[in-house]
């Protein structure tokens, strides 16, 4: 009979904790994930930066920091969800009143750091060059519309 009554309280106990873990994300939570991404992204590219123009000696690092990159660069699109506007956030309300115009800027970070990736992994220094100047354009063009200015 103990056995009976540790299953079903264990059984319980997951489904209620399965329930929790399946709710929607806090505005707050979802702020703070889109933070962590963006840093990440920031990271990312700088560290590539450092090796592609041979400020430090890890060219075997470079694919990693790509891969990454263009991993997130397909997170992006799902980083700014309603309800996001407002709270500890640097995003301007903009974003969300400007969805198509947004979605566009979103896509050329998707695709431009998708072939940042495959331009290294070619071992294309040109495609790669190009590539890196198109993540740098795609970044910049959504953090100046998009992003209130640091003070």
């Amino acid at each position: 009979m103990h056995h009976r009554n540790l299953t079903a309280l264990l059984t319980f106990a997951t489904l209620a904790f399965a329930g929790t873990s399946f709710s929607a994300t806090a505005p707050a939570d979802a702020i703070k994930y889109r933070k962590a991404v963006m840093s990440a992204m920031a990271a990312h590219t700088n560290a590539f930066s450092l090796i592609n123009f041979g400020r430090v000696e890890h060219q075997d690092h470079l694919r990693a920091h790509v891969e990454a990159l263009a991993a997130m660069g397909t997170e992006v699109k799902v980083l700014f969800p309603a309800g996001t506007d407002t709270g500890n956030t640097d995003a301007l309300p903009l974003i969300w009143q400007e969805q198509e115009k947004f979605g566009q800027l979103v896509t050329a970070a998707e695709k431009s750091t998708a072939e940042l990736r495959d331009a290294v992994v070619a071992g294309d220094k040109a495609a790669t060059m190009k590539a890196f100047k198109a993540v740098g354009e795609a970044c910049k063009g959504c953090h100046d519309r998009y992003r209130k200015e640091k003070k």
